[in-house]
């Protein structure tokens, strides 16, 4: 069994140049938006510092069972995904992730979660574009079964 690959993210490389959060919005609504990312970069301009949060792909992700009408799954890749179609807005999800990665985009009333850039061969376009190495994927994992 493959472990589906992750997007790591080191915040004491990042210098807020939002390249990651542009590029991902541009690349899954086709517009440059913050607020369309599914990944976001918060910062301490007192202590400039930063945190990103982007979604881990857990092991045993709490997103998937909390969601009432199975649009939170895992696809053929093995990545935890929201398929926008099946999702009732209900917001479970978003709450039962421990590192609140599941966004809610108020204005479109929707959930937005990084999927990988499900559909791009060279990977996550955040991870390609981040100018410091602050996002960098993880290589799969292979588990034996026992």
């Amino acid at each position: 069994m493959v472990e589906p690959r992750r997007v790591h993210a080191q915040a004491d490389l990042c210098r807020d140049c939002q390249a990651c959060t542009l590029a991902c919005s541009l690349y899954h609504e086709g517009e440059c938006s913050l607020s369309l990312a599914r990944l976001v970069v918060d910062k301490d301009m007192a202590r400039y510092t930063f945190k990103i949060t982007v979604c881990r792909q857990c092991d045993e992700p709490a997103c998937i069972p909390a969601c009432p009408s199975g649009a939170m799954r895992r696809d053929g890749r093995g990545v935890v995904v929201l398929v926008e179609e099946d999702c009732i807005q209900c917001g479970a999800c978003a709450e039962a992730c421990p590192y609140q990665a599941i966004f809610y985009h108020e204005a479109q009333d929707r959930y937005l979660k990084c999927d990988l850039c499900d559909g791009r061969a060279e990977g996550p376009l955040c991870v390609e574009v981040c100018p410091v190495g602050a996002l960098t994927l993880s290589d799969p994992i292979i588990k034996e079964n026992s």
